[in-house]
């Protein structure tokens, strides 16, 4: 069972208002579930209960989900000392994104992560046949491309993002779905060996360019267009940091480098570009 300020704020109203129960969400907004309220104890389907005083938390950390756990609130986050990195689930007004050192995974001030992924899906519909998602993150856009695709493949190398994702309820639909496979290693390494005409379409949601430059690179565009099939669909996210202090225009500039891989009517598509092989 998992909340967030929401509903936690949900739970407070209600007994300001002497209401008895209330339905909130535990699982991130997908369904709804009964609390009951005794005087200024919150009891939960299975048992468990929350002091009044507890729910104050989420509500100061609103940027945090929790999950109800030995009748108290643990914060969803992980630090690694292998990557020296911060991991953390992020509530939305629907599906949650994941922010690893201060650095959200989807576009969240236009719009939900869930929007975000269908934006990137609708890019290069209609979607069909063997998909390679390169970059799992939370999976929302493996789970999207699995309802019209024959096969997924997606590939996630951080084992903490993993352990998020796990316990994420908006990314069940990864580890029960048939129709997706995971790779748990780099896409940059694994891509080699990966059949020559292998995929109908590409989705290419890396992480920004700072972190992992080699996803931008010629030498990965070229593996790109070596694994995907003629007249082949890519999406591929590179957002636009740098663009106003620095001038730096990455989508531009990606461009170019997709055009020498192999790929043709390249074109501006949500916080990104869609070619063609």
């Amino acid at each position: 069972m998992i909340i967030s300020h929401y509903n936690a704020q949900q739970l407070l109203d209600a007994h300001k208002k002497g209401l008895k129960n209330a339905e909130i969400s535990l699982d991130l907004n997908i369904s709804e579930s009964m609390i009951i309220i005794e005087n200024n104890l919150f009891a939960f389907p299975d048992s468990q209960k929350l002091e009044l005083s507890q729910l104050k938390k989420p509500i100061k950390d609103n940027t945090s989900c929790f999950m109800v756990k030995g009748n108290s609130l643990v914060k969803i986050q992980l630090f690694s000392e292998e990557t020296n990195k911060y991991y953390k689930l992020v509530p939305t007004r629907d599906a949650p994104t994941l922010e690893i050192s201060g650095i959200r995974m989807h576009v969240t001030k236009e719009m939900t992560p869930m929007e975000d992924a269908k934006k990137k899906i609708e890019s290069i519909s209609p979607i069909k046949g063997m998909v390679l998602d390169t970059c799992m993150g939370l999976g929302y856009t493996a789970i999207l491309a699995s309802k019209y695709a024959d096969f997924v493949m997606t590939c996630e190398r951080d084992k903490n993002v993993l352990e998020i994702a796990r316990i994420n309820p908006w990314s069940k639909g990864l580890f029960n779905n048939k129709k997706i496979s995971i790779l748990k290693t780099s896409i940059f390494d694994e891509i080699k060996a990966f059949k020559s005409s292998m995929f109908d379409a590409v989705i290419h949601d890396p992480p920004r360019l700072s972190l992992a430059s080699e996803l931008y690179s010629l030498d990965f565009y070229k593996q790109l267009s070596r694994v995907m099939k003629k007249d082949g669909k890519l999406y591929h996210y590179t957002g636009s940091p740098g663009s106003r202090n620095r001038k730096i225009n990455l989508a531009g500039n990606a461009g170019k480098r997709l055009n020498i891989a192999g790929f043709k009517n390249i074109e501006k598509a949500h916080y990104g570009l869609k070619a063609v092989k």
